[in-house]
């Protein structure tokens, strides 16, 4: 009998802390641009070129592709977030975010990711070659480092590009932040791209 109690005894035990323990959930996190704002400032402005634009999805190193949110503490080592994670991977994010912008800003007379039966003017590439947070000690920052490239089919050549390596230092160590620094910082290379593609077009002969 003592024996059937000392053996049921550190049994219980265990299941009780086993049950008591808190199961960690993980969090998605969605990359966004404000769309509202654009979409209200060229409510009321026709397209700036009547031209066809198509956006080739984006490229992400692979390093960064999926879903797995990326950490770097050394300057070649890197880490990955076990319980932090993209909502959607951001190839197919920043794509949508392209697509989303374009869409609402009236610089081309039409965006699209496929064009079926008209042969696009501008082909929009997009690289992205680092997505991730920064820690040095108690500092965390958003790196996003990004590269565009507008391509006339008609010459297969570019005729912008527009690179940007960016940080954007967090208040605090929160994932929310880092995914909010993201957008921004995609968001304002977005504006500074277009303002580059206005500015060629326009001069263009």
């Amino acid at each position: 009998m003592n024996k059937l109690i000392l053996f049921i005894f550190p049994l219980l035990t265990c299941l009780w802390n086993c049950g008591s323990q808190k199961v960690i959930a993980t969090k998605y996190y969605v990359i966004e641009i404000p769309i509202d704002s654009v979409l209200e400032r060229n409510d009321k402005i026709t397209s700036e070129i009547g031209k066809f634009c198509e956006i080739v999805e984006v490229d992400v190193n692979p390093a960064y592709s999926s879903i797995q949110i990326a950490n770097r503490s050394n300057s070649n080592a890197l880490t990955y977030y076990s319980y932090h994670h993209w909502a959607i991977r951001p190839a197919t994010s920043f794509t949508r975010l392209i697509l989303d912008y374009f869409m609402h800003v009236p610089t081309f007379g039409n965006v699209s990711d496929r064009f079926w039966r008209v042969k696009p003017d501008f082909i929009l590439e997009t690289t992205i070659y680092h997505i991730e947070v920064v820690q040095e000690k108690d500092i965390f920052s958003a790196h996003l480092n990004l590269e565009f490239r507008l391509k006339k089919t008609e010459t297969d050549k570019n005729i912008i590009e527009h690179r940007a390596d960016r940080y954007m230092t967090l208040e605090d160590k929160d994932l929310n932040l880092f995914a909010s620094a993201v957008g921004e910082i995609f968001f304002q290379e977005l504006e500074q791209l277009n303002e580059k593609i206005l500015s060629a077009i326009k001069d263009a002969p």
